[in-house]
């Protein structure tokens, strides 16, 4: 598929469950309650399906006269028999009222509408029974279609991997991904596995819903089209025979049935029709159909179900079919999961499409922030706080989370927010002189000044705390600080158990010692000064030796401190309870050797070459493939993207050791390959 038809495809696709999502979610969420019906109704209204065997069933007449009796004014239209079942008999009647007669002692059991109650209503949402006539059948028809052909089909094209490699690794779940790589990837995978139970209901959905469909299949067939019912012979004055007895032709016509339905004539001269499932028969919808003379009983007209044409036997198939009922149980259950993994998709799509559209629309439209004042925190740190210039709120940012300042001469660059969440007045980073410095930090401290007007990117996180962890415990390598007293501010409000270990050269070394000294923090902040490596390295040996329950481990600051930091705690803390935020890039990134080497966007279905020279972001960026990025040095995570095939030579600062043995995602404006191709999901 060229690349313009599928985004064209992806955008129909898109805006079809953008509008009418809400209706599919309806009809597959219905289908799932109803779907268990036949065993879930006999236990739910147990008076009604378990009355016992009865040797001796009173007449028909019987059981419809005080069906009538307990409904009266309304003219019944059939009788459901299910001989056998020690169930109820069911009087249906022209207002869709459903009167339950014990078949032994004729006495009304109870009444209920088709489409009422636990499940009625579920099924009446379902085949839009709201709405009368034919009307609602050809909407139900109508969604059905769209949601088959458009979003089922086209999100199927849109998906589809462009290799086998690609599409074994595309059907894979990854529940360690975050933010809208998770997203997109639960919604990829919930949406394969459960495409081929969609396509089944939807496209047997059809010829229940439009006659245009069921001729189709007669067409297919070769099959005549269903003739016209028989009439019975009008006698002027003659009454119609008993109801009971015209049950009793018909038993003997097909001895035995498991089910009956016996249609009263709506006019003099209609026939009586009968239609019977067999003790035999294949499944609950392999109908016989017997037509009698409702005067003198006479056979108008039998078709078994074995005679039937085969366009008829193909209807009657997909009926059940569509509903689960052939295969059991199991097949009930792989329905049930598909019904219910429309609302995922739904979730998942609209999320991933807000979440798109919310993060370009921070990315296009930043902030214009004052710089309110600047305090020299320590002779190589100074701390910068930033106010909004139109006095309205910032938006708000969780723990650990950072933003992005546009800087004179075209630079951007990151700093974590220090203030705590709940502050939403004004951003507060610090930023450390450094002598190496690209550009970033001697611009703030050299060129910044009180009163100046700074563009920066709505907050960003991705070093969050994690919600479920019982205790934190904080480790602030000097600068490494910033991200660290967000987080302790928090967890300090909310009462949470932490405590933050900071190391720095000394004292006058320590931003925001003064803070950290106050009462509120007493117990809980310890400050290590000049630690030779030795001492450090044992210090962490036994603060890490041991995890404390439910702990997670947060650290931040210089490489070798982090490095050291991972490396002990790698020992007694799991991979997913170590948090690290590097400030720099690493050094591979730029020493490493460089190869040029082949890219395949799978989803753009096209291939690029990266020279030795260039970065995967800056070929992309070259080609019109805008991917959201920041930092470029590998330490954001802003660039981060799903690899489908092929090895990544990972030279970045964000992605965990567990994340990047994986080999499924990778950093753009860093890593590059050690295979001579990469599969990205692009």
């Amino acid at each position: 598929m060229s690349p313009t038809l599928r985004k064209v495809t992806l955008q129909v696709h898109r805006w079809t469950g953008l509008t009418v999502g809400l209706v599919i979610v309806m009809l597959t969420v219905t289908a799932a309650i109803i779907v268990f019906r036949p065993q879930l109704e006999p236990l739910t209204s147990s008076h009604l399906f378990d009355v016992g065997q009865c040797t001796r069933p009173v007449s028909l007449d019987t059981v419809a006269a005080n069906a009538v009796n307990a409904h009266p004014g309304i003219r019944p239209d059939d009788i459901r028999v299910r001989p056998g079942a020690r169930e109820a008999v069911q009087v249906r009647f022209a207002d869709r009222e459903l009167l339950y007669v014990d078949p032994c002692s004729g006495a009304v059991l109870g009444e209920q509408n088709k489409y009422g109650g636990l499940f009625g209503l579920p099924e009446k949402l379902h085949r839009f029974k709201f709405i009368e006539g034919e009307v609602g059948a050809a909407a139900d028809g109508t969604i059905t279609l769209v949601f088959a052909l458009v979003l089922i089909a086209g999100g199927l094209i849109v998906w589809w991997p462009p290799t086998l490699v690609a599409l074994k690794s595309a059907l894979k779940f990854r529940p360690h991904l975050k933010g809208i790589a998770f997203t997109l990837n639960l919604h990829n995978v919930v949406g394969i596995y459960t495409s081929l139970v969609l396509l089944v209901t939807t496209l047997t959905a059809l010829p229940i819903s439009f006659q245009w469909a069921r001729d189709g299949i007669n067409w297919i067939t070769a099959s005549p089209a269903r003739e016209s019912k028989p009439s019975s012979t009008l006698v002027q004055g003659g009454r119609p025979l008993a109801m009971e007895s015209l049950w009793q032709r018909a038993q003997s016509m097909l001895p035995q049935p498991r089910e009956a339905v016996l249609r009263y004539p709506r006019k003099p001269q209609e026939a009586v029709e009968i239609y019977l499932v067999g003790s035999d028969a294949p499944h609950s919808n392999a109908r016989s159909y017997l037509y009698l003379d409702a005067y003198t009983g006479e056979v108008l007209k039998f078709t078994p179900y074995a005679q039937s044409s085969l366009g008829l036997k193909v209807y009657w198939l997909l009926v059940p079919l569509h509903t689960g009922e052939i295969g059991g149980v199991f097949v009930q259950l792989l329905f049930f999961l598909g019904m219910l993994g429309v609302p995922v998709l739904a979730y998942t799509g609209f999320n991933s499409y807000l979440r798109r559209r919310f993060r370009a629309a921070a990315e296009i439209a930043p902030l214009t922030l004052r710089v309110e004042s600047i305090r020299v925190e320590t002779e190589e740190i100074k701390s910068f706080r930033l106010v909004p210039t139109n006095r309205k709120p910032l938006p708000a940012f969780t723990p650990g989370a950072h933003i992005s300042l546009q800087l004179p001469d075209g630079l951007t660059r990151q700093y974590s927010l220090c203030n705590g969440p709940g502050d939403k007045s004004a951003y507060h980073i610090a930023v450390k002189r450094e002598p190496d410095s690209r550009g970033g930090s001697r611009v703030l401290h050299e060129r910044v000044a009180e009163g100046d007007a700074l563009q920066v990117m709505a907050p960003r996180n991705h070093f969050p705390i994690d919600r479920s962890a019982k205790h934190h415990l904080l480790l602030a390598g000097g600068i490494g600080i910033t991200p660290l007293l967000s987080m302790a501010r928090h967890l300090q409000a909310k009462g949470s158990s932490f405590e933050l270990q900071c190391f720095t050269r000394g004292i006058k070394f320590t931003a925001f010692h003064e803070v950290l000294s106050q009462p509120e923090f007493s117990g809980k902040v310890n400050f290590h000064y000049a630690l030779d490596p030795q001492s450090l390295r044992i210090y962490l040996h036994s603060l890490l030796r041991r995890r404390p329950d439910g702990g997670h481990l947060y650290a931040c600051g210089p490489r070798p401190f982090m490095d050291l930091v991972e490396d002990i705690a790698a020992v007694a803390w799991p991979a997913e309870a170590i948090h690290m935020e590097f400030f720099a890039a690493d050094p591979l990134a730029s020493s490493g050797s460089r190869q040029p080497f082949e890219i395949m966007l799978a989803r753009a279905r096209a291939s690029y070459t990266v020279p030795a020279e260039k970065t995967i972001l800056q070929v992309l960026a070259e080609n019109g493939v805008r991917v959201l990025n920041s930092c470029e040095q590998g330490v954001c995570g802003t660039c981060v993207t799903g690899v489908l095939e092929g090895t990544p030579d990972h030279r970045d600062a964000f992605l965990s050791e567990r994340e990047r043995k994986a080999c499924d995602k990778m950093m753009l404006c860093v890593s590059r390959a050690r295979s001579e191709r990469l599969v990205l999901d692009l």
